[in-house]
């Protein structure tokens, strides 16, 4: 326990706004002492807090919000800003989908 906290308390000291040092600091705390009672190591918790602040960090520093995450979000951050080509981006992805569910269906 002594040793996740520790962790928590430097991903904290690495984020750049000290209102949200202080916050997450709390918040990461808390998460690490319930992570028991929910059957969860807290050293694998305060591992993914720690996590958070080097994405945090690395993200304020550009000035750019959260990246996203999926198939979808990858799908529009390889076409770029272009409406159409989201669009057909969104086609394709949602084709090849179906595509599987389909395959699924007839080979189970």
């Amino acid at each position: 326990m002594r040793a996740a906290l520790l962790v928590v308390r430097w991903a904290a000291a690495l984020l750049p706004d000290p209102e949200r040092r202080a916050r997450y600091r709390e918040q990461w705390e808390a998460d690490v002492r319930g992570a028991a009672d929910l059957d969860m190591s807290p050293l694998r918790v305060a591992l993914g807090a720690a996590s958070a602040a080097g994405r945090i960090t690395a993200i304020s520093s550009k000035g750019t919000r959260m990246l996203p995450i999926g198939p979808l979000a990858l799908a529009m951050r390889l076409v770029g800003g272009d409406v159409r080509r989201r669009a057909a981006a969104l086609a394709a992805l949602s084709t090849l989908t179906l595509l599987g569910g389909i395959l699924l269906l007839v080979t189970g």
